[in-house]
């Protein structure tokens, strides 16, 4: 219970800024100091998230008190921002301070303001709120309840063997279903996190990271891109244990690459499997198969299970080798989709399955490979094609790509301005399609969420 048992980790610390560190004893003392104002009933309460200590404070002494919130990115655009407000109605909001005489309490640079003071029908049971992967500002989200959050981080604990020496970094946004786990599970077993909002590519990100002995290092596809790009396998960072990665599939090579470096440099690299709908991880793979199995995403976490289904939904695939949709089964399934008010009244939905939307197959040991999405394939002369096969097959030669499309026409966006007419070339020859339905452009940078997720959308839009 890593929001309730704050105080047995006493003067250890547990959030560590440029500016200070607060230790368990005292970031127990200021939850508890927020959560005597806070009314007794149930309240809905936006958190206008940033990646500092504001926020964490507010996450925790929000949950310790049984309300439900929504963690939200702070820089979301004024009218999506706007649109989730007027959908949920929350009747408290805590953000960044405006105008300090419209704050019902204040810590630091964040203010609770009231804003709604129609009684609200929430589910006892509803905790937390996040976005949808990938649809930033959209009213849809996640709701979590605490046994959700709980069993997450009991079953990442466990397979990670996390334990108080351990010292993470935000290198994800805190609205972020796998920020957030990295958090959680850190203060479930009296570790800590330094805070900081500097982005990975500044030189003063790395200068923190060795300054305060960082230990853990997170990040999705496009981070661990980045880390190449800066020269991360040649930096000197002394304290580094272990490396894990989520939120997407990491190129085989690069997997490959990593835990090449990662086993001559004895830290640990942990490839995962989550969706923010099970609310953070599903899969890991073991360390010791890392090198045998890279283009695999594992096995279920401690406590979940899994299944694949064939495509027509009807029976579950016994065999291995088989493509279908992948089935999972866990206490940290969240209970629901929200789309409206009205939603936030209602139960578990899910009675713990999750249909994930990808496409898997099993090996013969019971690993899991994810093959591409349900609504990641395009039809081209009449036949199926898989945008997430042939991204990946482009990336395992070398080619820095990004595939999306529509019906008889495959999109790619490239970084490599000189390779376009030899992508062509390798596309037209190994698939077969003819030159006039593969369009390739040059693009500067690929289009992502401050979570660094890719918004294969928006390519579509640049063609």
């Amino acid at each position: 219970m890593f929001d309730i048992n704050l105080r047995k980790y006493g003067k250890a610390p547990s959030l560590i800024t440029c500016h200070s560190t607060i230790s368990y004893e005292d970031l127990d003392h200021i939850c508890l100091s927020i959560e005597k104002i806070l009314p007794n009933k149930k309240q809905l309460i936006l958190v206008k998230a940033k990646v500092n200590v504001e926020t964490i404070i507010g996450y925790l002494s929000f949950l310790r008190a049984n309300h439900a919130v929504i963690l939200l990115d702070a820089s979301t655009e004024d009218t999506l921002m706007e649109n989730i407000i007027e959908t949920y109605q929350p009747n408290l909001i805590w953000e960044e301070c405006i105008d300090s005489n419209e704050y019902l309490m204040k810590y630091q640079s964040y203010g609770l303001k009231a804003y709604n003071s129609i009684n609200l029908k929430l589910h006892t049971d509803l905790a937390l709120m996040l976005s949808t992967s990938g649809t930033t500002g959209s009213p849809k989200m996640v709701k979590l309840t605490k046994d959700n959050l709980y069993a997450n981080c009991t079953s990442i604990v466990q397979y990670l063997n996390i334990d108080n020496t351990h010292r993470a970094i935000t290198s994800l946004p805190l609205y972020y279903s796998y920020g957030i786990s990295i958090l959680n599970t850190h203060l479930e077993q009296g570790a800590s996190i330094v805070v900081t909002d500097t982005s990975i590519m500044s030189k003063d990100f790395w200068t923190i990271f060795n300054k305060y002995s960082v230990t853990t290092l997170s990040g999705v596809p496009y981070n661990y891109e980045i880390f190449r790009r800066i020269g991360f396998m040649k930096m000197n960072l002394p304290s580094l244990k272990y490396m894990t990665q989520a939120g997407g599939k990491l190129n085989q090579k690069l997997v490959h690459e990593y835990a090449s470096w990662a086993t001559e440099n004895n830290i640990e690299f942990c490839i995962m499997y989550g969706q923010t709908e099970a609310t953070a991880r599903m899969s890991y793979l073991p360390l010791n198969r890392t090198l045998e199995k890279t283009n695999s995403i594992g096995i279920a976490i401690p406590n979940g299970i899994f299944k694949i289904k064939d495509l027509n939904g009807d029976n579950f695939i016994d065999g291995i080798d088989t493509d279908g949709e992948l089935i999972y089964h866990g206490k940290n399934v969240m209970m629901g989709y929200a789309t409206c008010l009205h939603d936030l009244s209602k139960g578990d939905e899910l009675k713990g399955d999750l249909h994930t939307g990808d496409v898997a197959q099993r090996d013969k040991d019971g690993y899991y490979y994810i093959t591409g999405r349900i609504k990641r394939f395009i039809k081209i002369h009449g036949n199926r094609v898989g945008l997430d096969e042939i991204e990946h097959y482009l990336k395992s030669l070398s080619f820095d790509v990004l595939c999306t499309g529509v019906d008889n026409k495959l999109m790619i966006a490239t970084l490599n301005e000189d390779k376009i007419k030899e992508i062509k070339e390798i596309i037209i020859k190994t698939y077969a399609f003819h030159h006039s339905v593969v369009k390739i452009k040059y693009i500067k940078e690929y289009p992502v969420t401050n979570a660094g997720k890719i918004q294969y959308q928006n390519l579509i839009e640049d063609f």
